[in-house]
């Protein structure tokens, strides 16, 4: 315990006493599972990822929502996803992105005079410029606004998307290795008598499943194709997070630096196939992985493309999911000379990771958020922080309330409870012999804010699916965003043609079901 408090007070000694600011680095994977890491006993190599780990503080139980924006518009603000209103990813049509009125970490650390960098996914909203990071207090934005690209072509729903400091771009090469060597360009010119901030957000790996093939070959033994490809976009990520920690050891910044790692949402698996054209309806239905009369699934194009490769095993499920697969990922938070090696299994969400940050570099304003400062919890492994936390999923109105070591799972299908602490494969259901926890967690759930809903109606999402890389059929999305900039914002439910195109695609979906039940 003498230990655990003399390292805190460290903490605080190094960061408020005349000494300069740490820099900040925090390291996005983008659908990356638990099973995707070598330190969690996956085939994939993941040599730097597991240093990381090995030499900071490993958070064994690190939470976040089970899409995208939702989760990152957490770390950016330290308030609920729910609170804010995102609660799935925001789409390249929707017209509100990340309210306008939140103060994002950029902004919090440039009153410290830190130099703010944004590199990778945004996705936070697009629609016109003022939802730009460079708008919200980055200096600095080299990547792309949308959910997904193309990592060759850099399309994303048939516009192209990349940018530096809103300008369109257009660039040959793997997008994982063209933000590495961006933000190794950073690192070389920045003057560190500021400290610098760099959230480096990877796209990889997420979905469409695309590497260099000196990596796919890599992992020639993998014998499934798409899991093949998998490793060698999470193999490519690794490499340049390796690259990335280098070139600060070079300029000496190394022992200064607060590295931040994670997933925004657990891995996108085999048995969850995004369809792009109609959502995750195979999915729900169960015939992506059935064959009909004639030998070939209904959905074959649908069930085989925009697959995910990834494997959260031991926990269930993945992506866009409440369960234990789609909200807890690989993290750790790593301080050379200041953090030592520990696995904490304290709770810790993503809204947590901005009051953490500004408490370790002593930021003393009030702040609006949800979240809490984890600096106990990185220090005092004995002394567990309040873990109250709400999830909730894409596909239907369930939402997973967490107060450790309890998670319900509320729906209309009933309620499910689970000790999440001894039963992370979630196989075993206590609601009925514990109901008075089973109360107290719905109450937790009444009580938590719920903002009014950013999101585009379903019938627009549907009629305009985002496809990630292919044909190029659209003026560049940061083109679009400054056109839409002088028309008339007021949103709309999509009008009345999309509506008729949504009954026709569910009427046709449905007699295509009757026909296989047949």
């Amino acid at each position: 315990m003498i230990k655990n408090n003399l390292l805190l007070f460290l903490l605080v000694f190094f960061t408020g006493c005349g000494f300069s600011s740490p820099n900040i680095v925090i390291i996005l994977a983008d659908d990356l599972g638990w099973n995707d890491v070598s330190y969690h006993g996956s085939e994939i190599e993941t040599p730097n990822i597991d240093k990381l780990i090995s030499s900071g503080v490993e958070l064994d139980r690190f939470y976040v929502q089970p899409t995208c924006s939702p989760t990152r518009a957490e770390l950016m603000t330290g308030k609920s996803a729910l609170r804010l209103g995102i609660t799935r990813p925001i789409s390249k049509n929707q017209r509100l992105g990340l309210g306008l009125e939140e103060k994002i970490l950029p902004e919090y650390l440039k009153e410290l005079n830190y130099s703010t960098y944004l590199l990778g996914k945004w996705h936070l909203g697009s629609y016109t410029p003022e939802y730009f990071p460079t708008r919200r207090g980055f200096d600095y934005f080299y990547g792309y606004l949308s959910g997904g690209i193309g990592y060759w072509d850099h399309v994303h729903g048939g516009g192209h998307d990349w940018q530096r400091n809103e300008v369109g771009l257009r660039e040959d090469g793997y997008a994982t290795q063209l933000i590495k060597n961006d933000t190794l360009r950073i690192i070389d010119e920045h003057d560190f008598t500021n400290p610098i901030f760099l959230n480096i957000n990877f796209g990889a790996p997420h979905i469409p499943n695309e590497a260099p093939e000196e990596s796919v070959l890599k992992y020639s033994y993998i014998q499934d194709e798409t899991r093949r490809l998998h490793a060698a976009m999470v193999h490519e990520m690794d490499n340049a997070i390796g690259e990335i920690v280098v070139a600060l050891e070079d300029k000496n910044e190394l022992e200064n630096t607060i590295v931040v790692f994670a997933s925004d949402n657990g891995g996108l698996t085999p048995d969850v196939k995004l369809n792009p054209s109609f959502l995750a309806i195979p999915k729900i239905i169960g015939i992506c992985n059935t064959e009909n009369r004639f030998g070939i699934s209904l959905f074959q194009w649908v069930c085989e493309n925009y697959s995910g490769g990834s494997s959260n095993k031991p926990l269930p499920e993945g992506k866009m999911s409440v369960s234990e697969g789609g909200i807890r990922v690989p993290a750790a938070i790593w301080w050379p000379g200041k953090l030592e090696y520990s696995k904490s299994q304290n709770f810790i969400s993503m809204m947590d990771v901005l009051p953490t940050i500004l408490d370790l570099i002593n930021y003393e304003n009030q702040l609006d958020v949800d979240g809490e400062s984890r600096v106990n919890s990185l220090s005092d492994m004995d002394n567990p922080e309040s873990s109250k936390y709400v999830v909730t999923n894409i596909i239907n109105d369930k939402y997973a309330v967490i107060d450790m070591p309890y998670k319900l799972i509320s729906s209309d299908e009933g309620d499910q409870l689970f000790n999440i602490l001894y039963d992370q494969s979630e196989s075993t259901n206590i609601a009925q012999e514990n109901q008075a926890i089973v109360s107290k967690l719905k109450n937790i759930l009444s009580q938590w804010q719920f903002g009014e809903n950013r999101s585009l109606p379903i019938s627009e999402v549907l009629s305009d699916p985002d496809l990630f890389g292919g044909e190029e059929d659209r003026i560049p999305w940061v083109e679009k965003a400054f056109k839409n900039a002088e028309t008339d914002l007021t949103p709309t439910d999509g009008g009345g043609f999309k509506w008729i195109l949504l009954f026709g695609i569910v009427t046709i979906f449905f007699i295509s079901v009757w026909v296989y039940r047949k």
